[in-house]
């Protein structure tokens, strides 16, 4: 039943609400479509509550949840749904803040609870809001208490100066799906987006990483940020920060972060049979993997250029490691603490330090190979 399907064009508020108390039973549906005309100041804002009964849409396979900011004006909205088998954006949730002038990102909440829920595709563009302080995209998604949950696609992108994107995604339940979650910026003096991605339950992301977690060229179940450059010369890119949180059994996740500086911490996995690939690519960036405890975790580190830092402390039984340094003046390193590890140490360049421990259990199997001059001329 189509309950509600709304197109707005102003500048002010629209509150959307389908509850039981004024719909009662399942199949609703909320469209919405909000431009900001002209040039005046004010905000895009609005509210999607579906909290009874299931299979609700907010947005779907043909009809889209847009808002567009124009000078000095940004967008809001918020979006619950409570229930099962309900849908956000299966053809497009977008929040677009397109004008030179906007001092103002966008800002999206969406929560689902129960079962068989899907975010479709989040995209959030700050594309020209290059003034000095102008904000970047913020974007929450909480998707608790549920199983087969799924969010297929997260896109931010911030266009110059000002601050960076954020976003926090947090699932919990089992067999739940993380497909993509990228943040990008372009153009100018780049500031550093944040991701913090919480997980708790067995069997979430997509797909199997394969072994040593693919190093991580992951193309499924990745958290990626980085830069996309459409204007030649662009400096400064980077300063990104992702924290991952995963707690119990049989998850895959593949990190990408691209350009310098970027970080990848407070990360910890608890559990067993989990896959985590981490990939950097550029100088000075940092991994430190805090955490890694519980039995058959198959974990990948690759870092290429110069002057990044890898730490991995492993504890538990029968995990798998492999930390590749390929450049110049790298640090890895790497503690070990249990029986019957495995771990692969890969070294190209000249100038790195490798600092390893295997010695607080049995059964544990090493291999290192280190290639080139200086290595480990400090003293590690």
């Amino acid at each position: 039943m189509k309950l509600l399907k709304t197109t707005y064009i102003t500048t002010t508020a629209l509150t959307l609400s389908v509850s039981a108390a004024a719909f009662a039973g399942s199949g609703n549906e909320a469209y919405l479509d909000q431009i900001q005309s002209g040039s005046g100041t004010g905000t895009n804002s609005a509210l999607i509550t579906q909290s009874a009964g299931n299979d609700n849409e907010a947005g779907s396979t043909s009809q889209n949840i847009r808002q567009i900011a124009q000078s000095n004006s940004k967008n809001d909205l918020y979006i619950v749904q409570r229930g099962d088998n309900h849908d956000i954006g299966l053809n497009g949730f977008q929040q677009l803040a397109q004008y030179a002038s906007s001092p103002n990102g966008n800002t999206a909440s969406i929560t689902q609870s129960s079962n068989d829920n899907v975010v479709g595709k989040v995209t959030q563009r700050n594309r020209f809001g290059g003034a000095v302080g102008a904000s970047g995209n913020a974007l929450t998604i909480l998707q608790q208490t549920g199983d087969d949950n799924v969010i297929t696609e997260v896109f931010q992108d911030k266009h110059k100066g000002g601050s960076g994107n954020s976003a926090t995604l947090t699932m919990s339940g089992t067999r739940n799906t993380i497909a993509l979650a990228k943040q990008t910026v372009t153009g100018g003096s780049i500031p550093g987006n944040t991701m913090t991605v919480s997980i708790s339950g067995d069997d979430n992301g997509r797909g199997a990483l394969g072994g040593y977690a693919a190093l991580s060229g992951a193309s499924t179940s990745e958290l990626k940020q980085g830069f996309e450059d459409l204007n030649n010369g662009n400096v400064n890119k980077g300063n990104n920060a992702l924290a991952l949180d995963i707690s119990g059994n049989s998850n895959q996740f593949g990190v990408t972060q691209d350009g310098t500086n970027n970080t990848v911490g407070t990360l910890s996995i608890t559990g067993s049979s989990n896959e985590l690939g981490i990939s950097q690519v550029g100088d000075a960036n940092t991994v430190q993997l805090a955490v890694l405890g519980g039995n058959y975790n198959n974990v990948g580190i690759s870092q290429t250029v110069d002057n990044n830092w890898a730490q991995v402390d492993i504890s538990g039984s029968s995990n798998k490691a492999w930390v590749m340094e390929h450049g110049n003046r790298n640090f890895v390193d790497h503690w070990v603490e249990g029986d019957h590890h495995t771990a692969e140490i890969d070294i190209l360049g000249d100038d790195n330090s490798l600092n390893t421990h295997q010695r607080w259990g049995n059964g544990n199997q090493m291999y290192v190979s280190v290639t080139g001059d200086r290595n480990n001329n400090g003293g590690a």
